[in-house]
């Protein structure tokens, strides 16, 4: 347990945190690659390039900061987080190797000797975040491999079906190798998906949202072709191949025991866990409405599948939205609007602003929609998000 003293000595280091942040966590990610590459095999490359993977890093460190006298106040970002180290199997004997290099960092960066006491007040409160995140990854490994055909780590996936949504999206449908019975998910999770690319010494891994609700027999993943490991599947694998994949994890998943009327508000590639989750909301009968914005080239590639959720629900709507429509209206059951998603459109839909939100998109997206929502008088509880590049330390801030 901290004292007071390591508690204030925490607190007071947050300005320097939301200032230097950033710089602090690239340092530390440097230094840690270079003396341990292997760790390659659980990052996303791409979100380490371009930035995403630091910034969600130092968000995160920021609100440790300032919550650290009441840190049950995190539990939910905590349980989000430790979704993932499962999905890329962070192991225990890793969480030292990451403590050492932090530590090393705030050295380096914010000028701190070895026996500053803001320095030996994070060394302790490390110890203590990194045992709650082993003691929960190890329960939900333990989980996973106890649920009816549940696995560790990953295992061999057969590419069974590559279709083409759009020029940007195409569809994996992913079966087990050994054709066994896939554990039960929920919509709105996640799978880690690893390749062996050539040239490169480490495997490849990516995580990406189940674009279904829950089918036995495979995994479906709606795949843009952006970035790295995207791109490689667009262009090198083919129906027959095989990937590494993990079981299902993730917490952005529509809430139990509620009739409230459920919103979905997703843009580019956040559309992918909003099929699954408008499917389950039809299949409750609980009402909803999903707004989504895309470019006009692929805002309607998921169009004739709304139609069929649309024509077994009677208490749904879903609006496909994009400046460049010649006009707004109803062409089938899906309705199409000229326009972006901004305060008056979420306003010409919201029943009496009651219901639960659920949104999915970019960082810059996630972050205006919770500002848009928030003015509008929506509780924070009622806010759910997944953003596509990691939590921001803008989004941090707001919610």
């Amino acid at each position: 347990m901290l004292s007071t003293g390591q508690m204030n000595a925490i607190q007071q280091s947050a300005p320097l945190l939301k200032a230097e942040g950033t710089k602090l966590v690239t340092v530390f990610y440097q230094n840690m690659i270079r003396q341990h590459p292997e760790l390659l095999n659980q990052f996303n490359k791409t979100n380490l390039m371009n930035g995403s993977q630091p910034e969600a890093l130092a968000a995160t460190l920021y609100q440790a900061a300032l919550h650290i006298d009441r840190l049950e106040e995190l539990l939910p970002a905590v349980k989000q987080i430790a979704h993932k180290h499962v999905s890329v199997m962070v192991k225990k004997e890793q969480y030292p190797i990451v403590g050492h290099h932090l530590i090393e960092a705030m050295k380096e960066v914010f000028g701190l000797n070895e026996q500053d006491d803001t320095l030996l007040a994070w060394k302790a409160a490390y110890d203590i975040i990194a045992n709650i995140f082993i003691a929960i990854e190890a329960e939900m490994m333990d989980e996973n491999v106890k649920q009816k055909g549940g696995w560790a780590d990953v295992k061999p996936f057969v590419i069974k079906k590559k279709k083409q949504e759009s020029p940007a999206l195409i569809s994996f449908y992913l079966v087990p190798e050994d054709e066994s019975e896939l554990p039960m998910y929920e919509a709105g999770q996640y799978i880690t998906v690893q390749a062996d690319m050539p040239g490169e010494a480490y495997v490849c891994s990516r995580q990406y949202s189940l674009s279904d609700q829950y089918h036995p027999s495979y995994y479906r993943i709606t795949v843009k072709r952006d970035g790295h490991v995207s791109t490689f599947l667009h262009d090198e694998m083919e129906e027959g191949d095989v990937l590494q994949v993990s079981m299902s994890q993730g917490t952005f998943c529509l809430q139990e025991d509620t009739k409230e009327p459920a919103y979905f508000i997703s843009a580019g590639s956040g559309v992918t866990p909003m099929i699954g989750l408008v499917k389950t909301a039809a299949h409750r009968n609980q009402p909803f409405t999903m707004i989504h914005a895309d470019r006009l080239e692929d805002v309607t590639a998921f169009e004739k599948e709304f139609e069929s959720v649309l024509a077994s629900s009677s208490h749904g709507r879903i609006i496909l939205c994009n400046e460049q429509f010649e006009q707004s209206g109803k062409g089938g059951l899906v309705e199409k609007a000229a326009c972006r998603i901004d305060r008056p459109i979420l306003q010409s839909v919201m029943r009496e602003g009651k219901g639960q939100f659920y949104l999915c998109g970019s960082p810059t997206f996630t972050q205006e929609m919770i500002h848009i929502l928030k003015e509008m008088g929506i509780p924070e509880q009622n806010i759910h998000f997944e953003s596509f590049g990691g939590q921001s330390m803008k989004e941090m801030e707001v919610v």
